[in-house]
């Protein structure tokens, strides 16, 4: 079964080091656009900041990605950032730390360690959820069937999109794509093959 797990809306975490203030900032379900438009965002935000570094993956597969150490030392900020999305797993999300320098210098040990620990902070305090690829099926029954058809749904590992009352019931439900062919067979067995049931070209994520 495909899956993907990431930040579940926008979280933002503080924190002082060194006299240096970090402000660590994500957002999840974002693509390449969204992420780009999510870190200009953040600049205007806090556009006296010494710098904006960040990182995204904005892929399922985590293959599209994208750091910046905004200035800082080479190899100090985007991609430790970077890793903090890797390790979590995550992907379709995008970390943005600000700082506001403090006059301490930290080298670049230090700076590793400051930027990779505010974005784990802030993807700690975040929720997150996984989405799982789908196929959407169309169910058109009578009345009495989807009465029963309807209870399987509501315990399914399944996510409904639409359900439209008028001479029939017709039903979207977007299903996990390994468990389609089960799905189906059990809304036509309960169903006494009434049913009629469609399954729709296309893969989408959804949350299930």
């Amino acid at each position: 079964m495909k899956t993907y797990r990431y930040v579940d809306g926008e979280y933002e975490i503080r924190s002082e080091i060194k006299r240096s203030l970090f402000i660590a900032t994500v957002k999840g379900e974002v693509d390449a656009e969204g992420a780009e438009e999510f870190v200009k965002t953040v600049r205007k935000r806090y556009p006296d900041a010494t710098h904006n570094c960040y990182a995204y993956i904005t892929d399922e597969l985590g293959n599209c990605t994208r750091f910046s150490d905004d200035g800082e030392p080479g190899g100090t900020a985007g991609q430790p950032i970077l890793d903090v999305l890797r390790k979590q797993g995550l992907v379709r999300t995008a970390i943005v730390v600000t700082r506001y320098f403090g006059g301490i210098k930290l080298g670049a040990g230090g700076l590793v360690g400051a930027y990779s620990g505010v974005a784990a902070e802030a993807v700690g305090n975040a929720v997150i959820s996984q989405n799982t690829e789908c196929g959407e099926i169309e169910i058109c029954a009578g009345y009495s069937d989807f009465s029963v058809i309807e209870k399987y749904i509501r315990k399914a590992v399944c996510s409904i999109k639409e359900i439209e009352y008028g001479d029939n019931v017709i039903a979207s439900i977007y299903v996990p794509t390994d468990l389609i062919k089960a799905f189906s067979d059990d809304v036509k067995e309960l169903s006494g093959a009434r049913a009629n049931v469609l399954v729709r070209d296309g893969t989408v994520y959804r949350k299930i």
